[in-house]
């Protein structure tokens, strides 16, 4: 389970609930944040609503100094209460040729500038195309030929381009799901949640480049197993999920067969599936010997797999992912990197499936990077959870009010019947600038 909270080398201090101050920057909870309904994420208290939720929700909270408003007086703290100054340990897992990755690493360098609306209808051409080579690839995989990636290169690096100027607008795509094309729109998704952990990391566009190849090519290898196997909707037998597992050494040998391409990729395609402690396959290497690459592959690989529709499971919810991930790290997963993929993907990850206090039903399109308590979201159930006409809302809008269209929770999408696609189609449609039912207009 972990220590908690989390060692860190910043100065934290333990506040009770009734002496938790408006600009208090909250980087810890009394437990967990996935045992919260705030997630896994540090905010600042910055008005009377949050206040309100963090003393409901919390008995005491550890608030980060540095990172509080500088005008806040916290030394009437300093004393009695607990204080924190734990060093973060080592990153001694880390290989030279990643500490110049890291070291490099500018988690300000990126700045979202401008709003989903105005990247989305760019960002969905960019992600059909890349869908589109990916079967390619695929289908020229399965019918015995050689892999040619040219394509995916040039939809890498247009992927690479979208998410820099806003990341959710592919992570909102990637709920675009088909039953019968998983494995495709798997590899792209994972390409994309490779970049965005990235662009959250701040490492520079050729790693993110590099990063995304990983990301869809990492399954090549399943184009050559039985496909009946690959697809059987029931519990896998021993031998058959051998040979399952045997797509990792085909992906590397198809991979190898192309001389331009980077070896994390090839790396990706054979690693994905070990784990920190050595119980994974397919050689049970240590994962902490692999490469940065192959280790977030392995962490949104996972991710991707859990939320979405497969032929033997049906998706869970976001929250679900979060938490599988978070108990999983240490273990099967580079434990760092796990907490800043989750940091990435935010309070409310884009494309969950939201209640707002008023009962209806919404799902999450955009953040707003300094009310992340309050994103933007397309309304799509009424207070019946019956299906509705599609509304997009700010929930900031209702910050202050009390009919509130402020998230209460997060539900299961499997439990309602959500059609992205269409609200994905409705999206598009209203936010022409010409449309006559254009009713939202979104700030940056």
């Amino acid at each position: 389970m972990g220590t908690h909270p989390p060692p860190t080398d910043r100065e934290l201090i333990k506040v009770r609930s009734d002496r938790i101050e408006l600009g208090m920057y909250m980087a810890n909870a009394d437990r967990p944040w996935l045992e919260t309904r705030f997630l896994y994420q540090g905010f600042l208290v910055a008005n009377e609503n949050i206040l309100k939720e963090v003393r409901r929700e919390c008995p005491f909270i550890y608030v980060d100094v540095g990172r509080s408003l500088h005008s806040l007086n916290l030394q009437w703290l300093r004393g009695p209460v607990s204080r924190l100054t734990n060093k973060v340990p080592s990153k001694s897992n880390i290989s030279p040729r990643d500490r110049k990755l890291i070291r490099t690493a500018d988690p300000g360098r990126y700045e979202v500038k401008k709003s989903v609306v105005e990247v989305f209808d760019n960002a969905y051409s960019k992600h059909q195309s890349g869908l589109n080579s990916m079967k390619e690839v695929l289908r020229d995989i399965k019918r015995g030929g050689g892999i040619s990636v040219t394509n995916v290169r040039r939809s890498v690096k247009a992927c690479v381009a979208s998410i820099v100027e806003n990341p959710n607008a592919m992570l909102w795509l990637t709920r675009l799901r088909n039953r019968h094309e998983y494995t495709a729109e798997h590899c792209l998704n994972v390409g994309i949640l490779a970049i965005a952990l990235g662009r959250h990391l701040g490492l520079d566009e050729t790693a993110l480049e590099t990063l995304g190849l990983c990301g869809m090519l990492h399954d090549v290898g399943k184009m050559q197993i039985d496909q009946s196997i690959l697809n059987k909707p029931a519990r896998l037998t021993e031998q058959e999920f051998a040979v399952i597992k045997s797509h990792c050494e085909l992906g590397r040998k198809i991979l190898e067969a192309d001389s331009d391409l980077p070896k994390e990729a090839i790396e990706a395609a054979w690693g994905h599936h070990e784990r920190i402690d050595g119980t994974g396959y397919p050689y049970g290497t240590k994962a902490s010997t692999l490469n940065l690459f192959t280790r977030i592959i392995s962490i949104v690989d996972a991710y991707d797999a859990i939320t979405a529709n497969r032929s033997y499971d049906n998706s869970r919810p976001a929250t679900e992912a979060i938490k599988i991930l978070f108990y999983s790290r240490g273990s099967q997963f580079d434990r760092w990197l796990v907490e800043e993929f989750i940091a990435c993907l935010g309070i409310y990850p884009t494309g969950s499936l939201v209640e707002l206090q008023s009962g209806e039903g919404a799902v999450v399109i955009d953040s707003n990077k300094n009310s992340r308590l309050y994103p933007k979201v397309t309304i799509v159930l009424d207070e019946r959870k019956r299906n509705r006409q599609p509304l997009v809302v700010d929930t900031r809008d209702y910050e202050r009010s009390h009919d509130s269209r402020t998230i209460r929770t997060v539900l299961d999408e499997n439990e309602f019947n959500i059609d992205y696609e269409y609200i994905f189609s409705h999206f598009r449609l209203i936010n022409k600038p010409d449309h006559p039912a254009k009713t939202v207009s979104f700030g940056k």
